[in-house]
């Protein structure tokens, strides 16, 4: 049986699913905040934990690397395999009397430069995020995406002036360094996201031509930023600037005058309403349960023949094929 609540529990386990309080054995999915919680013991991978470890300190961790089942206990087998998300995300697959539920959390299927290409499994039950779950969500080619922010920093150069970006500190702004350094740009980056960094080359992703940011020291360097630190005064004293923020919401019209920028590109580290399509008819699974977006998307699936609703936490499972 699963419910519910504040995080999904699999009863009889013991294992909760990205819980949002803090319980006594939990898999978290990656090491943004909102699915990390310093649980009692964590199950992740490698990566995760030591991000994890990095955010929000010392914890128990059982780390799996991806596609190496283990039986968490008598007749439960476990298996995490890549999201593509950021450094590290999971998805994982939970296997009871030869029924198969995957859990996806935050994934994408688009390529990354940080982080592994997500893995589509077949099963019986898909608990899977809905993020950009509406059909308007429909992403640009990398290849148009890339050529976006290239073109914001040579303008912004070309004009004398230091372009910004404006990315999550974890994953979204390591992307943004690799395809700004790969593309020869010069990079002073926030200390967080410069900290950061330094964990994602101890995996093996490297970044070319970065440093730490530092006051007056930004002469054809392009600065990385989190968005929380758009109001800084380290920006305020940076007296000719062009912002831009990364962000999927960037697919709306007015999205530079929401977040108050000059430019907004979509660079996304979740799926987009194709990729969700996609991953569902992969899967092949009877039964779907969206969580982290739009409630609509279940009545979508429902459409193309699948058997979907939203997850909420009166649902229970134990009465479908669990």
């Amino acid at each position: 049986m699963i419910e519910f609540q504040n995080g999904i529990h699999v009863k009889g386990t013991g294992l909760w699913l990205d819980a949002k309080r803090r319980v006594d054995f939990c898999f978290v999915s990656h090491a943004h905040f909102d699915h990390a919680v310093k649980h009692a013991k964590i199950l992740a991978t490698p990566e995760t934990a030591k991000l994890c470890q990095h955010r929000f300190g010392k914890a128990k961790f059982k780390t799996l690397e991806y596609n190496q089942p283990r039986e968490l206990k008598k007749g439960i087998r476990v298996e995490l395999f890549p999201s593509g998300h950021i450094l590290g995300g999971a998805q994982i697959l939970i296997e009871k009397r030869g029924v198969r539920m995957v859990y996806t959390g935050d994934f994408k299927l688009r390529k990354s430069l940080t982080a592994k290409k997500a893995e589509i499994k077949r099963c019986d039950i898909l608990i899977m995020e809905s993020t950009f779950g509406l059909p308007r969500y429909l992403f640009p080619p990398l290849k148009e995406i890339y050529a976006r922010m290239v073109e914001f920093v040579e303008d912004a150069q070309a004009q004398g002036k230091t372009p910004i970006f404006l990315a999550y500190s974890l994953g979204k702004a390591q992307e943004a360094m690799k395809i700004l350094s790969n593309r020869g740009f010069k990079l002073a980056v926030h200390g967080t996201i410069y900290n950061i960094a330094k964990i994602f080359e101890e995996f093996g992703v490297k970044f070319k031509n970065y440093q730490p940011y530092q006051a007056g020291k930004l002469e054809d360097r392009v600065l990385i930023i989190p968005p929380w630190a758009k109001r800084s005064r380290m920006v305020k004293n940076i007296p000719r600037k062009r912002v831009t923020i990364l962000t999927g919401w960037a697919i709306h019209s007015d999205a530079k005058d929401y977040y108050g920028v000059d430019e907004a590109i979509p660079l996304s580290d979740h799926a987009d309403f194709s990729e969700l399509m996609e991953y569902v008819k992969k899967a092949g699974p009877q039964k779907i349960y969206t969580v982290h977006g739009f409630s609509e998307f279940s009545s979508y699936l429902k459409k193309e023949g699948f058997d979907a609703e939203q997850l909420k936490e009166s649902t229970d499972i134990s009465k479908s094929l669990w």
